[in-house]
């Protein structure tokens, strides 16, 4: 809006006096009488980059909220069978659990990609919680020794001989389902043999799964047979 050099007056567009002073209003040639008010820069802001969190960030947040989802309930706890009993008494089993669960995820999340560390710490973490739920019990080591420790032991065993197999095996398929199998058959029939010193029904656990993993190992290595031949013969055919 044009506006009187004299008394400074706003006036409408088109009007050639002005209404109180009758001073001429000036008329400015090349220069729009609409005033432009521009909203936004000519340049866009730049936003700034947000920060995503590393992998290692992530699990140590991932073990603070594990650490203080747990530590509630252990104190709790904790103070619970303080203000009932005076002492630890009952406390010391869920305190206990609280410690064996916090450890087993704690292990992973500090070590991710160190395997070893991480099988014997978890393999450690459970010799351990087993001990200690034994000996909490009459302050004397009675069945973790007897059965737990050969149980753990065996345990670990034909894991890691699966583990192991299926690793070293070229093609892997239907022999991984075998070996899977043999280790079952193989766990249960040692596992018989440690806590009634017999060998009874392990026997209808052990047939079976050498049968059915016999039979999955000629199908898989029958099957690749096949297949090696045909690749070799389209190999000659293409030379």
């Amino acid at each position: 809006m044009p506006y009187c050099s004299r008394c400074g007056v706003e006036v409408d567009a088109g009007v050639e006096k002005c209404p109180l002073c009758d001073t001429p209003i000036q008329k400015l040639e090349g220069v729009s009488e609409t005033r432009v008010t521009k909203k936004y820069p000519d340049e866009p802001i730049e936003e700034k980059p947000v920060r995503k969190r590393t992998d290692k960030e992530k699990r140590m947040f991932a073990l603070e909220i594990v650490s203080i989802s747990l530590a509630l309930p252990f104190l709790i706890t904790t103070f619970l069978d303080l203000i009932i009993n005076k002492s630890i008494t009952w406390a010391r089993f869920p305190m206990l659990a609280f410690l064996f669960v916090w450890g087993t995820t704690a292990i992973p999340l500090l070590f991710p990609k160190k395997p070893v560390i991480l099988v014997l710490g978890e393999v450690s973490f459970v010799m351990g919680f087993l001990a200690l739920v034994d000996y909490f019990d009459d302050w004397k080591l009675e069945w973790y020794v007897t059965y737990a420790l050969p149980i753990v032991i065996v345990t670990i065993l034909f894991s890691s001989l699966v583990v192991l197999a299926s690793i070293l095996v070229k093609k892997k398929g239907a022999n991984i389902a075998a070996f899977i199998l043999f280790g079952i058959g193989g766990l249960t029939f040692c596992l018989e043999i440690i806590i009634s010193g017999t060998i009874r029904w392990s026997l209808f656990v052990l047939t079976p799964t050498i049968v059915i993993g016999l039979f999955l190992l000629y199908l898989h290595y029958r099957f690749t047979k096949d297949i090696d031949i045909k690749d070799k013969l389209k190999e000659k055919l293409q030379l």
